[in-house]
């Protein structure tokens, strides 16, 4: 019978494969070293862009898409890269060894 933790550790580790390379976090800070993810503890893993867009209100998004300045690429890979680095900030997703 496989233990709940070697299942575990293997979706893990699945669902940070599904992460690209490039949006990895090589080594994530430690729980005491992140108690607070949010504003500029999360920034410092987008670009100026990337924070723009996800901080952008519906409308603001909206309005920036008609006019052309974003385009739904980029916002959809905005919107993904930031979830990957927050799936990697979550202690349940840090493969502990």
């Amino acid at each position: 019978m496989t233990d709940w933790k070697d299942i575990a550790a293997r979706k893990r580790t699945t669902v940070l494969e599904l992460i690209p390379q490039e949006w990895r976090i090589p080594a994530p800070p430690s729980i005491s070293d992140r108690r607070d993810v949010t504003g500029s503890f999360v920034q410092q893993y987008l670009s100026s862009k990337e924070i723009e867009i996800t901080e952008a209100d519906a409308v603001g998004i909206i309005s920036k898409a008609r006019n052309g300045d974003w385009t739904a690429l980029e916002i959809a890979q905005a919107f993904c890269h930031r979830a990957a680095v927050a799936h990697q900030l979550v202690p349940s997703y840090q493969i502990h060894s």
